[in-house]
């Protein structure tokens, strides 16, 4: 039991990506593994984690939990570093629990760098990542004996189960990571028997997991949701199960519950990308709270580590990596039509893009009417239709994915 109180408060990361300093040079290598990271802060996130923990250590959440890709790349070294970073909040009686993401065991593209150089460096093997993070799984009720997967009684109320949906071998890999995910049979069976403990306990259930159990997006949503998502939300169903925290698609969205499932699943952005998300599950005997918070990591920190920082305001440092993310899309744009009119569109996509990942899609519908009839997206329409369609699906979210309150 991790704590006795009727109201526990827990704080979620998902997809931290953290490589260790000590991995890298800041060398031609890394600048270039750098400049194709789909947007992520690779240079900072040591000195984020350290003033993430910082904070929690000062405001006292029962739990911290992060949902998945922890690592980078893999590296043995990052998975160590971050549990180094994290473990104040053990000393602090705060519970630290943490799941892999497809990142993380036997990655084959775990690397460190030198020069223009990169090397080989150590994998994370289940064994080597239960030793890493000792202490979640010291404070496991059970462990499932056939993958990464583990539960823990929160309180007398609520049972958290943290599931491990990923696609690994049984030996270091020389290949890229699998990105879908799969809950096993083996796994299967040991989370039903974790639902019927649960149930005899009288037990709320709080699922986690990696990867999706919901299509969130229709256009972004392939390697994402589980390729068994359908079995697994009949079994979550069948057991009254309300709720399911991921990550993995590195965008804030919140997704049911809906008529013909009771389920509700919160995907957690990306850490070290937008704007520093963390979500807040606030819980009673009655209902579950949860809202998002952008992170502001500056107060966290001493006048030597904010010297360390981008001149800049932090966020905006990351907003700037998210829009380089269209660099590609302005070159296809570009061969479409005119140079201003190009440019016009890409910053009208890069906002639309950005609003999905940070979870503010959820427009009115003046709104709607508004995008659909600008310049830029009627622009959109006659050049690229399949640009258009995944425009489109941001325009489709239904409900906030800022908060959820849901009664038990």
């Amino acid at each position: 039991m991790i704590t006795n109180k009727k109201q526990p408060v827990l704080w979620l990361l998902s997809d931290t990506h953290l490589i260790a300093d000590s991995l890298h040079d800041d060398g031609a290598a890394f600048q270039h593994m750098r400049n194709t990271s789909a947007g992520k802060d690779l240079d900072y996130q040591e000195i984020a984690l350290t003033a993430f923990v910082r904070k929690a250590i000062a405001e006292k959440p029962t739990a911290v939990i992060i949902t998945g890709d922890v690592t980078f790349n893999g590296a043995r070294i990052s998975a160590e570093r971050l549990a180094d970073i994290f473990q104040p909040l053990i000393k602090n009686d705060i519970a630290f629990f943490v799941l892999p993401g497809n990142h993380d065991i036997f990655d084959g593209w775990a690397r460190k760098f030198k020069g223009a150089q990169e090397y080989y460096t150590l994998q994370i093997g289940p064994a080597i990542w239960k030793e890493i993070f000792a202490n979640s799984y010291q404070d496991a009720l059970h462990e499932d004996p056939s993958s990464l997967a583990y539960s823990v009684n929160l309180n007398p109320q609520y049972r958290l189960i943290l599931a491990d949906s990923n696609i690994y071998g049984s030996q270091e890999s020389r290949s890229h990571p699998i990105t879908n995910g799969r809950i096993s049979t083996f796994q299967s069976n040991w989370i039903e028997r974790e639902l019927i403990d649960a149930q005899k306990h009288q037990q709320q259930v709080l699922f986690f997991m990696h990867h999706n159990l919901y299509r969130h997006n229709k256009v972004i949503y392939q390697g994402y949701i589980l390729d068994n998502a359908v079995e697994l939300q009949a079994l979550l169903q069948k057991y009254g199960v309300k709720i399911v925290f991921s990550g993995h698609m590195h965008a804030q969205n919140i997704i049911g519950p809906f008529a013909n499932s009771p389920i509700a699943e919160v995907a957690g952005a990306c850490f070290c990308m937008t704007t520093q998300e963390y979500g807040q599950v606030q819980l009673n005997e009655t209902r579950m709270r949860y809202q998002v918070h952008s992170f502001e990591m500056k107060p966290w920190l001493t006048k030597a580590e904010q010297q360390k920082l981008p001149q800049q305001d932090f966020h905006q440092y990351l907003q700037q990596l998210f829009f380089n993310l269209g660099e590609q899309q302005l070159i296809q744009i570009k061969q479409a039509m005119q140079e201003k009119e190009a440019e016009a569109v890409i910053s009208f996509a890069d906002q639309l893009n950005w609003n999905f990942f940070i979870g503010k899609s959820n427009y009115s519908n003046e709104e709607k009417n508004k995008i659909v009839n600008s310049a830029e997206y009627q622009l959109v329409a006659k050049y690229l239709p399949d640009f258009k369609r995944y425009l489109d699906s941001f325009l489709e979210v239904k409900q906030s994915s800022q908060q959820l309150l849901l009664k038990w």
